[in-house]
């Protein structure tokens, strides 16, 4: 499995786990509502931006010669994850992208626009922040005081 496919993988185990615990799936398509944006539109930049923020603290690892995409993702802190979300200037988690799937692609395109054009800094931000509420939630459902994403099984 190559690095993206992993991420987004993980990103989306991440989402499904947040959805078992009820109500959040609910709360979260109610926010989108509230800020104006489409939910299977904001749903799918969210999945992508979680993504991003799972790529590149892998992308780190790597450069520090860590091995096995799998494993090294599978070992990544859900603190990390946020840290990447919501600290990390934007741009640098756009930065470093393999050739991506069609669709892929233009989500991460959609995302560069929010980054780029001042008059959606918004909802970037709430994305991105939407991303830590996840991360959160799902953390606090976990038995370990640190959990990484193999701990969500």
């Amino acid at each position: 499995m190559d690095v993206w496919t992993a991420c987004v993988t993980w990103s989306e185990r991440i989402l499904e786990a947040v959805d078992r615990i009820v109500g959040e799936r609910v709360d979260r398509l109610e926010r989108y509502r509230t800020w104006s944006m489409a939910p299977a539109t904001a749903e799918a930049l969210l999945k992508t931006l979680l993504a991003l923020s799972i790529h590149a603290p892998v992308l780190d690892a790597a450069a520090q010669r860590e091995a096995g995409t799998e494993a090294l993702v599978q070992r990544l802190r859900l603190a990390d994850i946020e840290a990447a979300a919501t600290a990390r200037p934007s741009h640098e988690l756009l930065a470093g992208l393999p050739r991506l799937r069609e669709e892929d692609q233009l989500h991460a395109d959609a995302l560069r626009v929010l980054v780029y054009d001042d008059a959606s800094a918004l909802h970037l931000a709430r994305l991105s922040q939407m991303v830590r509420i996840c991360l959160m939630t799902v953390a606090a459902a976990l038995p370990s005081s640190d959990p990484v994403c193999a701990d969500m099984g």
